[in-house]
């Protein structure tokens, strides 16, 4: 064997295939033409549409794994060689990137023969699926995976589950793909962390019990281990010994997730600890191409959501919005094409959040949702509301305490006073918003043998 000058990325997460040695029958060469011309168009496809960051990567994998089907005879290497650089050059890349990856990729996998198995008679099992590009790669992927099961109508019908199964409602449902967003700083992460905690210790959390603990894998690639993570985790009053089902992985080193490589790997992870939910924070960190380029996100689906979806698992996203948060998660529109639940958070107050539901591709009863940050006897969130009416008295009465410490509880306040105040300290609102809350404080007041002569000078124009 050769020795292995590829790139350190591919040395270390797409090792060469060690010399096969075939158990059966192999298929001469000319004779595997259906799975040579499979692989063939495999290859050159997933070329053709790598995204900007895995583009190098992509091309010599495919030109190792096509090359090792040159050298044992089923593929032409002038073919081979004139379909992946038309591909590169469509994919973005230049001449001189790809002539340069295409020789040392084909060369490699010339080095490294491969023959192409005698073709099963399980009719179940086809030939032609894309080569794996991780480990063995001398059976083809439909070997090593089930091959694509079709619905049975009768199961379907007879299931009980009616309604949606939730792990954490309304927040959080069973096998679907949830985003929630917020600009920074806003405590999402912190509150994330507790329904982990929650989902994973099958304890009762934002006043819902889950039915049952279920393992949670949570991708951390934004919070100190020490400085944020246990400091939260001591104050939430958790141990050690209650967290075996939550598997923390801070700043791993996974390839990103709208690629190939990146979806097989943390499904891999997945597998490996048994988890049924996953956690990215924040998606951001996890994508090779452009935040604001739609075709991030579809290849984020095509490759990750996709494949977390078909195995059954619940995934929940983080992000962040733009510099307008009305304007919802920053980046590209299809960010909201693939999930099933957008949750947006907002912090009206130091100890006040409100998560509203933006967007929905399933019943949600409660759209807005009203928490309180408690401080003691432990770090928790419980709500204060599922509705409009609530959420609006709850972040009135909490503006009105703000200015009440600030200005005085029984002081007369204006309305362009509160405006003031309230912008200096980070809490802007609407002036007609502003002019309603003092209007309740007012009566309040009234209500205490307490009145103000009112001042029509700071009146709402």
């Amino acid at each position: 064997m050769g020795e292995d000058n590829r790139p350190r990325f591919l040395r270390e997460h797409r090792p060469l295939p060690a010399p096969r040695l075939l158990a059966g029958p192999v298929v001469p060469p000319g004779e595997a033409e259906a799975y040579a011309q499979a692989a063939y168009k495999a290859e050159v496809q997933a070329v053709a549409v790598a995204v900007v960051g895995t583009r190098n990567d992509t091309l010599n994998v495919s030109a190792f794994n096509l090359g090792q089907l040159v050298a044992s005879g089923h593929l032409s290497y002038e073919a081979v060689w004139s379909g992946l650089y038309d591909a590169a050059l469509l994919s973005g890349l230049t001449e001189k990137e790809s002539t340069g990856t295409l020789n040392s990729g084909l060369r490699a996998g010339m080095d490294h023969a491969r023959d192409v198995p005698e073709r099963p008679e399980d009719p179940s099992v086809g030939a032609g699926d894309r080569p794996l590009v991780d480990g063995d790669q001398d059976e083809p992927l439909a070997d090593v995976i089930d091959f694509p099961t079709r619905l049975d109508w009768h199961d379907l019908w007879e299931a009980d589950d009616e309604e949606e199964e939730w792990i954490v409602a309304p927040i959080i449902p069973a096998r679907r793909l949830v985003a929630l967003y917020s600009q920074a700083k806003m405590g999402k992460s912190l509150l994330m962390l507790e329904l982990a905690v929650g989902i994973a210790r099958g304890i009762t959390v934002l006043d819902y019990t889950p039915e049952r603990p279920r393992r949670v894998l949570y991708v951390d690639l934004e919070n100190d281990p020490r400085g944020d993570i246990r400091t939260r985790l001591q104050r939430m009053q958790q141990k050690p010994a209650d967290l075996d089902n939550l598997v923390y992985l801070s700043f791993p080193q996974l390839p990103m997730l709208d690629t190939a490589l990146g979806a097989a790997r943390l499904l891999e992870v997945v597998e490996h600890f048994s988890c049924e939910v996953v956690v990215i924070d924040t998606i951001s960190r996890l994508v090779a191409g452009e935040e604001n380029d739609n075709n991030t996100w579809l290849s984020f689906y095509r490759h990750t959501g996709k494949l977390m979806k078909s195995h059954g698992l619940a995934m929940v996203r983080l992000d962040h919005s733009g510099k307008d948060p009305t304007r919802g998660m920053r980046g590209g529109s299809a960010k909201y094409s693939d999930v099933d639940l957008v949750w947006s958070l907002t912090r009206p107050s130091d100890d006040m959040i409100q998560l509203e539901c933006t967007a929905q591709r399933l019943p949600v009863r409660e759209r807005l949702v009203t928490l309180r940050r408690n401080h003691t006897p432990w770090l928790h969130h419980t709500v204060i509301g599922q509705d409009r009416a609530v959420a609006w008295k709850a972040e009135q009465d909490d503006t009105i305490a703000f200015l009440d410490a600030l200005l005085g509880e029984d002081a007369p306040i204006t309305v362009r006073q509160a405006l003031k105040v309230l912008r200096a300290n980070g809490r802007g609102k609407r002036q007609q918003d502003v002019a309603a809350l003092l209007r309740t404080r007012s009566q309040a007041l009234s209500d205490r043998g307490l009145t103000f002569d009112p001042d029509p000078d700071q009146e709402p124009s």
